[in-house]
C-alpha cells in the first residue's frame, strides 16, 4: 500500500503544472487527483516552527451544516530547500524549509458533502494543530474541490 501512495504521489508532482491547488492559508494547498477509479485529495504543505506535518497526515472540514468530514493519508513525499548567505568575514546564515505531500483517499460520498461548503480545516501537525477559519477564497473553496473531483480524467484519457 505504501509504495502505491508513494507512486501516485510522485505521479502527481511530476504533472504539478496541470494541477489547481486551493489554499487554506500560507502553509496548505489542496489539489484533487484520481488513479485507478480511486479519488485523493492531496495536500502540499509548508512546515513552520509551530507546524510540522506527520507522517500518518489527518486533515479534517468542518462543513456548513456543521457535520465534520475526516480524511486520513500519508506523508508521500518531502522535499527540502535550503537557503545560505555569506556575509563575509566567516559570518553565514541560512535556513532550509520542508514541503511535503500527503495524499488523502476520499469517497464520492465525501466528494459530493464538499459542495455545501467548508467553513473550518484542521490538520494534524506538531506541535500544534493547523487551524484555519479564514483564508481567501473560503466561500468557494469547497463547491471548487467538488467541480474539479467532477472534472477530472481518468488515467488514460487526454
Amino acid at each position: 500500500m505504501r509504495k502505491l501512495l508513494f507512486s501516485i504521489v510522485m505521479l502527481v508532482t511530476t504533472s504539478m503544472s496541470a494541477a489547481e491547488y486551493y489554499s487554506v492559508g500560507s502553509n496548505a494547498d489542496f489539489c484533487v487527483y484520481t488513479f485507478d477509479g480511486d479519488y485523493f485529495l492531496i495536500l502540499s504543505f509548508k512546515d513552520d516552527d509551530e507546524n510540522r506535518l506527520t507522517d500518518n497526515t489527518i486533515v479534517k472540514f468542518k462543513l456548513k451544516d456543521g457535520s465534520v468530514l475526516s480524511l486520513s493519508g500519508s506523508d508521500g513525499s518531502k522535499s527540502t530547500k535550503s537557503k545560505m548567505t555569506n556575509w563575509g568575514f566567516g559570518i553565514m546564515s541560512g535556513g532550509s524549509s520542508d514541503k511535503h505531500y500527503a495524499i488523502l483517499l476520499i469517497t464520492t460520498e465525501d466528494i459530493e458533502k464538499l459542495k455545501q461548503g467548508v467553513e473550518k480545516v484542521a490538520i494534524n501537525t506538531i506541535p500544534k494543530c493547523y487551524k484555519r477559519s479564514k483564508w481567501s477564497g473560503k466561500d468557494s473553496f469547497g463547491s471548487k474541490l467538488y467541480e474539479e473531483f467532477k472534472n477530472l480524467k481518468n488515467e488514460f484519457d487526454e
